[in-house]
């Protein structure tokens, strides 16, 4: 039998800003973390919010959670996966903004190493603001399928996808969406067994009680913010 203590590890890197939308860190947490007891699994499941030297970040809806790890950490400059998830417009707005943020540092060099890059939600505007989605087709929440313009190798896919698989980038929808991409992700790394494991164990089989359909976009909630200096 193989000691626990002998397994290679895994590492999912969540890079975190305070304004962080908390579903799209928290879902990644709660599938990713079952994958973590998984007893099939050869490898140990190690994940860090990642953030800059702050203690704790807030997220969107004024949760306080600690940073696990810094964007210098050695634990997470070569993460097996990278998850950059979206938040507050106008933070996002800020980040893009800055032409030395730490924040687009990190998730540049880290998701040059992954094996798995992934986003959820308007996180996909971060992630193109690093040039890792060029040349690759992506999905993001319905409000931002206009913020693309000014990344014109990245392809928007049409149809308001949950989630879309190009090469090793897997991209998500809004919000709840994470929780979908996320059970790919296992199925994906782990197989199907392992990913039937874990929506059994958190009962995901999901049946709204109201139902609607998705608006247009307008114009890019995040570009019109950008201070142009």
């Amino acid at each position: 039998m193989t000691n626990d203590n002998s397994k290679e590890s895994f590492i999912i890197a969540i890079p975190i800003y305070d304004g962080v939308d908390y579903m799209d860190i928290a879902a990644p947490r709660e599938i990713f973390g079952w994958l973590s007891k998984d007893p099939t699994f050869e490898k140990e499941v190690k994940i860090y919010y990642v953030g800059g030297k702050q203690p704790f970040f807030t997220t969107i809806n004024g949760v306080k959670i600690a940073v696990e790890a810094t964007f210098n950490d050695p634990c997470v400059q070569k993460p097996n996966l990278i998850w950059v998830p979206g938040g507050d417009a106008a933070v996002l707005a800020a980040i893009i903004a800055d032409k030395n943020s730490p924040f687009i540092n990190y998730v540049t060099f880290a998701g040059s190493q992954a094996e798995w890059v992934c986003s959820v939600c308007e996180g996909a505007v971060l992630l193109a603001r690093t040039g890792l989605l060029n040349g690759h087709t992506i999905t993001t929440h319905w409000a931002f399928v206009n913020c693309f313009g000014k990344y014109p190798e990245v392809k928007v896919a049409k149809g308001h996808n949950r989630y879309v698989k190009s090469g090793n980038r897997v991209t998500g929808g809004g919000i709840s969406s994470g929780l979908d991409e996320a059970l790919y992700l296992v199925e994906l790394i782990a197989g199907k067994e392992s990913a039937i494991s874990v929506q059994r164990t958190l009962q995901y089989y999901p049946k709204p009680p109201v139902h609607s359909t998705i608006p247009e976009a307008g114009a890019c909630p995040v570009f019109n913010l950008v201070t142009r200096k």
